[in-house]
């Protein structure tokens, strides 16, 4: 059956009151993405990593990461595709976060803290009506965590859809090996062993040796 093409929305940032139009990518034939509309949000995703204070390609690398990770896994290729677009997609719900908090050189306070978590559910209604529920759910639960420690919801196990666990593995290893405003980079190798030691924890297992075995492969040149 032929998916219906994603309707247009229009969201405007808190933050410099960017107005991002066209944000859904359309659909078409078996989930193929238009070329155009993966640059329109290329472009969004980038100018959020900007603001995030960290590396202008952050969504980028997430969303190849997991994409990578996925193909690991052997998930069915339309699904393969969507989770790279929820990789790129991932922290949209950023734009509607303050500057003063994402950009902040420190820990954030609990305050802070507790609006940075908004951002899953921001981006869930940024994407409302977009004709890609699979995707606003897995963005939402990015976050959470198989030991139930995650947020919004606090799930556990497979409460959590796989898809979601795969983006927080991609984003987790980003995120550690590149500089931040409040903390530097730890390196690639001390990145597996974070992911390693918090497998079956803050992480699922099976994702994180799926994408051990995708960085082994990048780092010996066969990415």
């Amino acid at each position: 059956m032929r998916p219906a093409p994603a309707r247009r929305i229009r969201a405007e940032a808190v933050v410099g009151r960017v107005i991002v139009d066209d944000l859904i990518p359309r659909l078409e034939g078996p989930r193929r993405i238009l070329a155009d509309s993966i640059a329109r949000v290329m472009d969004i995703a980038r100018r959020i990593d900007v603001r995030d204070g960290g590396t202008k390609r952050h969504s980028e690398v997430v969303a190849r990461y997991a994409e990578l990770t996925a193909r690991e896994l052997d998930l069915p290729d339309d699904v393969v595709h969507d989770v790279r677009l929820a990789g790129l997609l991932h922290d949209v719900g950023k734009s509607a976060i303050p500057e003063r908090i994402l950009a902040k050189p420190g820990p954030l306070s609990d305050i802070e803290w507790l609006e940075m978590r908004r951002h899953p559910w921001i981006a869930v209604e940024l994407l409302e009506d977009s004709g890609m529920d699979q995707i606003r759910e897995w963005i939402y639960c990015h976050h959470e965590r198989p030991d139930g420690t995650g947020y919004p919801r606090g799930l556990s196990g497979d409460e959590i859809p796989f898809e979601a666990r795969i983006l927080a593995v991609a984003d987790a290893y980003e995120a550690m090996t590149n500089d931040r405003v409040y903390r530097q980079s730890i390196g690639k190798f001390r990145a597996c062993e974070e992911l390693r030691a918090c497998a079956g924890g803050q992480f699922d297992e099976v994702v994180v040796e799926a994408f051990l075995r995708v960085v082994e492969r990048e780092d010996a040149g066969e990415a």
